[in-house]
């Protein structure tokens, strides 16, 4: 682990999450609501979160430990940076939406605004506590933030889509029935994904630098957009046949994150808000303010 704990750290992502997606090939996987699936969680905590810790406490001892553990519970900063986390991907789907099916979004709006209440926001809770900030912990909060003290921010991004896209292809292959002799169709979905993955780490580099390092607000803004392409979108942006499903609940969200990140580069030049001078800092100092 102190030689190399990010090839530590893979290893242990990539045999755990392996290893429980075996879970709903032989049992039932029907456990939590939403049409989540606990294989999912238990990959994101004992996979991906779990081994963050095991690596920082063996590399950088009790203070490592409490740094990350500053990091993911860092909740104290602008108001404006929940507003961006929860709100800025379904806003702008409801916009671009608007844009596309006109006033038949309105007339679904009105018709089931309270399934807000009762399916969009419970589903969103559930993505925050069992599952995304568990998987930004290891992946932004250990992977991504050492890649960015090393070789700055835009870089960082993007070679971490390359296993966070391959940590995603256990549960791509499960979902879909593909089994071993499938996987190179596997592998072809994953290169898509893998490209509007990437846009997505650049904006959550951008947030994470922008938060004094909150990996928590990271785990937001991630769960947002996840909800935004399963519960929201099917619920609110798909005022027509089923066939406009994929169009309003996958490509215009994908597409709206894509180009945000490419403003983002265009006006940081690169650098995604990083100052070097403010790298992860150790728990015990005071943690540096949000800056825009």
């Amino acid at each position: 682990m102190v030689r190399h704990p990010v090839a530590v750290f893979l290893a242990m992502v990539f045999s755990v999450n392996i290893a429980v997606a075996l879970v709903p090939v032989l049992t039932q996987r029907d456990i939590l609501p939403f049409d989540l699936a606990f294989y999912e969680s238990l990959g994101s905590i004992f996979g991906v979160a779990l081994p963050a810790f095991l690596v920082v406490a063996a590399t950088g001892g009790r203070e490592g430990v409490r740094d990350l553990a500053s990091r993911c519970l860092r909740w104290r900063v602008g108001i404006r940076w929940y507003l961006f986390a929860f709100f800025s991907v379904p806003v702008a789907v409801l916009l671009c939406a608007s844009a596309v099916f006109g006033g038949a979004l309105l007339d679904v709006l009105a018709e089931k605004w309270a399934l807000l209440f009762t399916a969009v926001l419970p589903q969103l809770l559930f993505l925050i506590l069992f599952f995304i900030v568990a998987e930004e912990i290891g992946f932004m909060g250990f992977l991504q933030a050492r890649l960015q003290d090393r070789y700055g921010p835009l870089k960082a991004s993007v070679i971490v889509t390359l296993p966070f896209a391959l940590y995603h292809l256990p549960t791509l292959m499960v979902e879909n029935g593909l089994g071993l002799a499938r996987l190179h169709i596997a592998l072809g979905f994953l290169g898509i994904l893998a490209v509007l993955q990437m846009f997505g780490r650049i904006v959550i580099m951008w947030l994470y630098n922008n938060t004094g390092y909150s990996v928590l607000l990271v785990g937001l803004f991630h769960s947002s957009f996840d909800a935004t392409t399963s519960a929201f979108g099917r619920t609110f942006v798909v005022p027509g046949p089923a066939e406009t499903a994929f169009l309003s609940g996958f490509v215009i969200p994908s597409a709206v994150v894509a180009v945000f990140a490419g403003l983002v580069v265009v006006f940081t030049r690169g650098r995604l808000s990083y100052r070097p001078e403010r790298a992860s800092q150790p728990a015990d100092v005071a943690p540096p303010q949000a800056h825009g």
